[in-house]
């Protein structure tokens, strides 16, 4: 394993444990979307979270591990 797929590999790993950890601490809904009034739209389930945890690395990862 090369030292910058370790790196991604310990970022995405350490992210989702403290995220992990912190959603016990959270509110069951959590708003995600504030109109102009700054009143919140829409809410989502605090696991809503785990699930879009990963994203930010997989495009990360499509981008910088193209095949050539």
């Amino acid at each position: 394993m090369s030292k910058k797929n370790l790196i991604t590999a310990v970022l995405l790993v350490g992210t989702f444990i403290v995220l992990l950890v912190a959603t016990f601490f959270l509110p069951e809904k959590i708003p995600f979307h504030f109109d102009a009034n700054g009143d919140a739209g829409w809410y989502a389930s605090k696991y809503f979270i785990l699930l879009l945890t990963p994203v930010p690395y997989l495009i990360y990862h499509q981008f910088t591990h193209k095949k050539k």
